[in-house]
């Protein structure tokens, strides 16, 4: 009988040790990773670092792009300092690309390829239509 309970106690034991709540370990989903990097605010790293078709533009010299509210599902944008809104409109939605972190979709259809870190940012895209006809690619420093 002693053994019965002592067998009892250490399987009660045992299971209590078990059923515990155990720490979940969380795993970051690298689209939210990617879009809390693109939150805050972007400057042109200097006046060579907007390019369309190779070309400098030094127009968009002291173009500002800000990302807020960015999560997995996407956010929004805004520009200050945009010299023409079929390059950079003034503000907009944007979301990852079927899933993909290094392409947004604009909510003005605009594809755009990104690479980003936490201090630096590189758009690519293309623009068609217009006297801003062009492959674009815009190198940021954040702010």
């Amino acid at each position: 009988m002693k053994t019965y309970i002592k067998n009892l106690l250490f399987l009660l034991i045992l299971i209590s040790c078990n059923s515990m709540d155990q720490p979940d370990l969380q795993v970051d989903d690298p689209l939210d990773i990617q879009a809390n990097l693109l939150n805050g605010t972007w400057v042109l790293k200097d006046e060579t670092s907007a390019v369309r078709d190779g070309s400098v533009v030094s127009d968009f010299k002291n173009i500002t792009l800000t990302f807020s509210g960015s999560s997995k599902s996407g956010g929004n944008y805004s520009t200050t300092n945009s010299i023409d809104a079929d390059v950079w409109p003034n503000s907009g939605a944007w979301e990852f690309q079927n899933g993909d972190r290094s392409k947004l979709m604009r909510s003005d259809n605009v594809v755009m390829s990104i690479s980003v870190t936490q201090t630096t940012l590189r758009t690519s895209f293309t623009v068609s239509g217009g006297l801003k006809e062009g492959n674009w690619v815009f190198d940021f420093v954040k702010q």
